[in-house]
């Protein structure tokens, strides 16, 4: 009530952080996420590698674990020269080049959009740690393909897990979670329906072409 002595002036001015220890702090905190991405990785991978190395003990990778054999030779039964057409178009959309096209769309309709570069940040986390597991995990357990004819040829991987249902799950499944996040009105959840759709027309595309079994699916969805 009698007000403060002219001397506390110096006292009332807002704190400011000193510079060198502010960014201190930023970079710790991005240390300690890095971190912690790499530990989660590292984890993906070996359970991942562990399953793979469990799958591989039935018929040597060819056993009929969750249809495994049941179901590829199934679909090989049903072939046709249409199926086979529009089969390959599907199984492209989750190839490199299709995920690569769409991944760089997205990426710059949100840096448009929001004038941030997190979306960009985690959609890249995202892609390239499923990019690492997949070949990471393949090149250890190297389960071979179904044993059905074959619709591709020249595959540089092997069969565990699924490269194309796993990007594709990543990447729509992704998308779906930056447009639910930032967007507001009901036809944000429109973007449920390709993520979907996507993984379940890649699943269909690449078992009917005796490119992978259900559980190189099923796999591929889990680390995914």
């Amino acid at each position: 009530t009698e007000g403060l002595e002219p001397e506390a002036r110096t006292d009332l001015r807002p704190a400011e952080p000193e510079p060198a220890r502010h960014r201190q702090d930023r970079a710790r905190d991005y240390g300690r996420a890095a971190a912690g991405v790499v530990v989660a990785w590292v984890l993906i991978v070996g359970t991942l590698t562990g399953i793979g190395k469990l799958i591989m003990h039935t018929g040597n990778g060819n056993g009929n674990l969750l249809g495994d054999h049941t179901i590829p030779h199934w679909l090989a039964g049903q072939r046709t020269a249409t199926l086979n057409h529009w089969s390959l178009i599907a199984s492209n959309l989750g190839a490199t080049q299709g995920i690569l096209i769409v991944s760089a769309i997205t990426c710059l309709v949100f840096i448009a959009v929001t004038r941030h570069w997190r979306p960009v940040i985690f959609l890249a986390v995202v892609m390239v740690g499923e990019l690492g597991t997949f070949l990471t995990v393949a090149a250890i357990v190297k389960r071979p393909r179904p044993d059905v004819p074959h619709l591709d040829s020249n595959l540089p991987t092997s069969a565990f897990p699924s490269g194309h249902m796993a990007a594709t799950t990543c990447l729509y499944v992704g998308v779906a979670i930056l447009v639910i996040g930032h967007a507001r009105g009901w036809w944000r959840y429109l973007f449920l329906v390709p993520a979907v759709v996507m993984p379940v027309t890649i699943a269909l595309a690449r078992m009917y072409r005796g490119e992978h079994h259900p559980t190189d699916i099923l796999a591929s969805v889990l680390f995914a």
